[in-house]
This record gives C-alpha cells, sequence and structure tokens, in this order.
C-alpha cells in the first residue's frame, strides 16, 4: 500500500497564496491533552531551505527538512489520544510497527522507508490532507475510506517508526506541498508571531511560542538516567528508606549557553546542589542533584527540589517542588 513518507523535499515547501479563508481548513489539536501539563511541541516546521533550521518564529525548535510539528507526551507510558485535526475522508492507514524510541543508526536502518510508523492519511477537499504519525501499535481505529469528524479518535500517541520520543507528526498539505499551520503565507522575513494560522482559534491562544519548556520533575532514589524518565520509570513520593534521593528535571529545546542550576533541600541541613552550562542546543536535557541516605534514613520533614535555568545573566525559566516524609 502507498504511504507518503513523513518528510517531503525542501523543494516541495511553498507558502500557501491566493485562496480565501472558508477554503483552507482550521485545525483542532491533534491530541487530546493540555498544552504545557500533558503535551508540549517539541519541535516546529523548518522554513530554512539553505540546510540551516528556522522554525515560524525564527527560533531554532525545529531540524533540517522537518515538514510538521511534533506534539510529544511525557514518556512511553503516557497514554493519549490522537484526535482529527479536521473533518475527512481516511485515505490511508498503517499499525503493526513495534513502538521503539530510535537511539542511534541501527535503530534508523531498522524502519528505513518506514519513518512515519503507524499513522493516519485523510484528505479534507480542495487538494488539503493531513498526516498522523508515530500512533502507538494496535491503537489505530479508522478504515481507509471512513468518514471522520474534527476531534474523533484516531488511536493513540506512541513511538513507532522514527521517533526519538513519544509524539504525533503532524503534517498538513495542500496539493502535496508541506504547509506549516503556524505560517501559511509569508510577509517578507518578519518573525515572531504566527502568519495566516490555520489553527481555531482556541488552539492558537493554547499555543503561544515557547523558546523552552520543563516537562517533568520530582524525587528519585538514586542516580537518573534520561531513559529512566522517558520510560515513565518514577512515580510517587519519596520513602524514609531509599538509599539516596536526588530532586531531577527534565526540559526540552534548551539553548547554547543555559546555565541549569538543580538544588536539593531537606531537614537538619541536607543539601545539594548541580549546575551546568550548554554549550550547544538540547532538544531534551535532565539534570539531577541528591545525597545518600544518611546513616539514621532520611529524617522526617519537607524536601524541596528548586530548577532556574539563565542565560546571559537572564533568567528564562524557574521551577519549584517539594514533598513530606512523615
Amino acid at each position: 500500500m502507498l504511504w507518503r513518507a513523513a518528510s517531503c523535499a525542501l523543494a516541495a515547501l511553498a507558502p500557501v497564496s491566493g485562496l480565501a479563508l472558508a477554503d483552507q481548513p482550521r485545525l483542532a489539536l491533534p491530541l487530546s491533552c493540555e498544552i504545557g501539563k500533558t503535551c508540549w511541541v517539541q519541535q516546529y516546521f523548518d522554513h530554512d531551505p539553505s540546510g540551516g533550521v528556522k522554525d515560524y518564529a525564527c527560533g531554532s525548535q525545529s531540524y533540517d527538512g522537518h515538514d510538521g510539528t511534533d506534539f510529544r507526551v511525557r514518556d512511553t507510558s503516557s497514554r493519549v489520544d490522537v484526535i482529527a485535526s479536521a473533518a475527512g475522508t481516511v485515505m490511508t492507514v498503517r499499525d503493526g510497527m513495534p513502538d521503539r524510541l530510535t537511539r542511534g543508526a541501527e535503530d534508523e536502518q531498522a524502519i528505513a522507508s518506514l519513518e512515519c510508523g503507524n499513522g493516519v492519511l485523510i484528505a479534507h477537499g480542495g487538494g488539503w490532507e493531513t498526516q498522523y504519525c508515530h500512533l502507538r501499535r494496535g491503537s489505530v481505529l479508522p478504515q481507509v475510506g471512513e468518514a471522520v469528524s474534527q476531534g474523533q479518535k484516531l488511536g493513540e500517541a506512541g513511538y513507532s517508526g522514527l521517533a526519538a520520543f513519544p509524539h504525533v507528526h503532524l503534517a498538513l498539505r495542500k496539493d502535496g506541498k508541506a504547509v506549516d499551520p503556524f505560517r501559511s503565507g509569508d510577509e517578507g522575513e518578519a518573525c515572531g508571531a504566527p502568519q495566516y494560522p490555520l489553527w481555531t482559534d482556541d488552539v492558537l491562544a493554547a499555543l503561544p511560542y515557547a523558546r523552552s519548556d520543563i516537562i517533568g520533575q520530582g524525587f528519585a532514589p538514586g542516580a537518573v538516567k534520561l531513559d529512566m524518565l522517558e520510560e515513565g520509570r518514577f512515580r510517587g513520593a519519596p520513602e524514609a528508606e531509599w538509599p539516596a534521593m536526588t530532586a531531577y528535571m527534565w526540559a526540552i529545546n534548551l539553548e547554547p549557553g543555559d546555565t541549569i542550576r538543580v538544588t536539593f533541600e531537606g531537614p537538619e541541613g541536607i543539601f545539594a546542589t548541580t549546575d551546568v552550562t550548554l554549550d550547544r542546543a538540547k532538544a531534551q536535557y535532565m539534570l539531577f542533584a541528591g545525597k545518600k541516605r544518611p546513616p539514621g534514613g532520611w529524617p522526617k520533614g519537607l524536601y524541596r527540589g528548586n530548577l532556574e535555568i539563565t542565560n546571559a545573566g537572564r533568567q528564562r525559566l524557574s521551577q519549584s517542588w517539594q514533598s513530606t516524609i512523615e
């Protein structure tokens, strides 16, 4: 069965112009989630045809040739519905590909020509279509030829195909050409606010451009690795018998020059801090600070974690969290 690739050649990218607003789709969010709490925009559409990277706000939250918008969920244990952004007719579906995070060349080779993974392609009339990629195996619901309504469940966000994190890749096309729903037309080289956006008003209001986001924080019973967070291993509150305790943070789309500081504090003068300054952009990053358990166990009381991200002396992000051992 013919399946359109998740990426289009940059030569095909062009703004849509000369169309009445009524002829263009108005897209709903492709996930049943709350932006900034249970889902985030990890990567935007790339507008730079030269081999560099430029999202609609002239930032770098994309990668070369990225022809859609990636809405991520927190980790691989997250069960979030993928829904149709607009009403239409299902043209193609695929299911059965395993969910496996892409972590190297071997993983990439294993899904060559199947980068979209499990997904759905919907035609909306007038040459418009949307494609939904990386759905969870076994979750795809619609059949080819089925009419779907806006907001109808298509499946669940997963990490099939070429996926370094669990998400849905939403691609919008007009007559086969990729279109950015944040910037369907251009007026010069202006950056910042969306131009001719194709989202519904409520979605657009919920999607202000965010240079970086904190997607997780908490306490863990020892050293933390990124794959532990990606797999959703940490749940629950600190316990008195933990062999160690760390406060950790997890953020996306960090920038060169960002200084990240994580602080861990507890009763009876317990204190630890870790900081690092990034020399390059990071699509996602984890940092923790902590201590081994004292000889008498963790004392009762309040434990706090704190995160601060600064750049060139200016605070960009901050977060605090706490828990009590009774």
